[in-house]
């Protein structure tokens, strides 16, 4: 990767792909070396190749300053500090000229963000090798077959991303000429988009060479057939759904897609993690199977896991801390609308009515189902297995060196020893933590960096994205069928499997399972904004609430929710309006596109 940018200085130009990619989307050598000379060295073709592997985000706590913000976006979850992107977004300070949420330069940290810029230079970098690598000058046939098919689902991974941030944005599969006319240069449609998606992880999947799994640590970065199967069902889902469809009822297609997603991944050796060491270090095979790294072998304990983060775990306890711990803060906290989505397991009920799950805006009124056994006054009994693994809250425990017998009791109530206390960016402002993805103890001296590594894509994810597919074209006992294997999975009886009577009500049970099941890994803040259409605000996000709970004098506790954010009545989180569907494309960037194009390319209401 050095050699070649040793070798090659680039003059770029770019009118569409984005102004913003000018240092790299189209190329001209200076004299030097050309890019027909690259790729007749087998040294520089290796090269180039491995610059298109730059700028894959890291997700999880990779964000500007250890935040999560897709996370700290949606209705999961409350970030505690009084500063940073997240604040911005609460209090209505992002703008299309200063959106902090993209913060990359700072603290000598490859954070994620700067989107736009970032991905278009790496697709113009994938059509570029795409180009070229058919005649190139490789060491081996294997390599041409397997890094061609790889550059195609970078390219599909790099425009997923692209409309996650921005819905519909500028398609090419060809490098631009220099003296190309940017004049007609427009956005294609969402679901064109989606479609090349797909078809780039078509050309990844017919691949001789490329592998399902990959089995060493040292290609942990490298890209799969796994992947791609999982990519090409998602971006089918994502075209399909009421935001980005453009009216046409695409669901068939994206079942289809998603049924030959989920049957090649099973049929390759993917599986649900569903067994743990009982009486270990792990109350639950879901709890187990976050709070540990992936497994590269040949025959891996972790089966389900198909992309993850390849960077070294990040220390939970240290940026989303216990007080107890000693942390820097306790970043994302989950909200009561997280902590009321875990059903009861004995019913296998959900606490609140999933059509209307509260009888006012504010959220302080739940609507409760009668006969779940949800008991108000024991708000934490008897809850989805999920919820313990997922969710530190008043009255649970974890190992703590130095603590009786090393476990520590979380007291989350005003005055605890983990209080609520909304002025300090180190204590809970919900009355929860999150425990997602911790180690099973906390040991400074001993365990570092062993905490469980954000999962890209797994086989939880995919059974859920055929499930929603599905539901939605009346398979209503395949969509249930998914839906109770990730339940089973769980810690849900079969006794209490879920069941649906129509496409209403098993697309309800299905978005209430994915909000449960995927929480934290930065899927609800996308979902509920493809599922609201476009011309409406994400009321889910409007307001968000905590508990606090206050211990009486007798050792038992008052439960009293309350609105988070500015007070007064005001919206938890600005971030709920109907503009923020997607992130403002850079100004910089329309004001260069709009001079050539002269037609808007803002997105709306930004």
């Amino acid at each position: 990767m050095q050699r070649i940018r040793k070798y090659l200085i680039l003059v770029l130009i770019s009118a569409s792909l984005a102004f913003s990619c000018k240092k790299v989307l189209d190329a001209t050598p200076d004299g030097r070396i050309s890019y027909e000379d690259v790729f007749q060295d087998p040294e520089l073709v290796r090269a180039q190749f491995n610059t298109c592997f730059d700028h894959l985000p890291l997700k999880g706590l990779n964000y500007f300053f250890f935040a999560n913000n897709p996370v700290g976006l949606s209705d999961e979850a409350w970030y505690t500090r009084t500063s940073g992107p997240l604040t911005d977004a609460y209090n209505g300070s992002i703008s299309a000229s200063n959106n902090s949420l993209e913060t990359t330069a700072a603290l000598n940290y490859p954070w994620d963000g700067d989107f736009w810029a970032s991905y278009y230079k790496q697709i113009r970098l994938t059509n570029l090798f795409i180009a070229n690598i058919g005649t190139a000058n490789v060491d081996s046939e294997e390599n041409r077959d397997r890094w061609n098919a790889e550059a195609h689902i970078l390219r599909a991974y790099f425009y997923m991303e692209l409309l996650k941030w921005y819905g519909a944005v500028p398609l090419t599969t060809s490098v631009i000429p220099i003296d190309a006319d940017y004049s007609q240069f427009a956005k294609a449609s969402y679901v064109d988009v989606c479609r090349q998606i797909v078809a780039d992880c078509d050309v990844a999947l017919e691949s001789q060479h490329l592998p399902w799994r990959l089995i060493s640590g040292n290609e942990s970065h490298r890209l799969t057939k796994g992947i791609a199967a999982a990519l090409r069902g998602q971006a089918a889902l994502f075209a399909a759904s009421p935001a980005h469809n453009g009216g046409e009822d695409l669901w068939e297609w994206a079942y289809e897609v998603n049924k030959s997603s989920v049957e090649l991944l099973l049929r390759n050796g993917y599986e649900l993690y569903d067994h743990y060491n009982v009486g270990g270090n792990y109350t639950s095979a879901y709890q187990e199977y976050f709070a540990q790294n992936p497994d590269y072998s040949a025959t891996p304990n972790d089966r389900e896991t198909i992309m993850e983060n390849w960077r070294a775990s990040m220390d939970y306890f240290d940026i989303q801390t216990l007080p107890i711990l000693g942390g820097s803060f306790a970043g994302n906290v989950p909200t009561q609308e997280l902590v009321d989505a875990f059903d009861m397991l004995e019913t296998g009920k959900p606490v609140l009515h999933l059509e209307r799950p509260y009888l006012d805006e504010q959220h302080l009124q739940p609507n409760y189902v009668p006969d779940s056994g949800y008991d108000p006054e024991n708000p934490y009994e008897g809850r989805d297995p999920r919820f313990y693994a997922s969710i530190f809250y008043n009255g649970s425990t974890y190992r703590v060196a130095g603590y009786p017998n090393n476990t520590a009791n979380i007291e989350t109530f005003v005055g605890g020893n983990c209080g609520l206390d909304l002025t300090n960016e180190k204590h809970t402002h919900t009355g929860y933590y999150s425990r997602k993805f911790y180690f099973t103890m906390y040991w400074p001296a001993m365990f570092r960096f062993v905490d469980g590594k954000p999962r890209i894509f797994r086989l939880g994810r995919s059974f859920l994205d055929l499930a929603e597919c599905a539901a939605e074209t009346g398979r209503l006992t395949e969509a249930m069928e998914y839906v109770n294997r990730i339940r089973h999975r769980a810690g849900f009886s079969p006794q209490v499997d879920k069941a649906a009577s129509s496409i209403e009500e098993a697309r309800l049970i299905v978005r209430h399972e994915r909000r449960v099941e995927l929480h934290y890994e930065e899927d609800r803040y996308f979902d509920v904004r493809r599922w609201t259409p476009l011309d409406q605000d994400i009321q889910e996000e409007k307001f968000v609430t905590g508990m606090r709970i206050t211990k009486q004098t007798d050792g038992t506790f008052n439960y009293q929710r309350f609105v988070l954010g500015q007070g007064g009545g005001r919206p938890s989180k600005a971030n709920y309006g109907k503009k923020w569907h997607f992130f403002p494309i850079p100004q910089s960037e329309v004001i260069k596109l709009e001079s050539v194009t002269n037609t808007p390319w803002q997105n709306a209401g930004w």
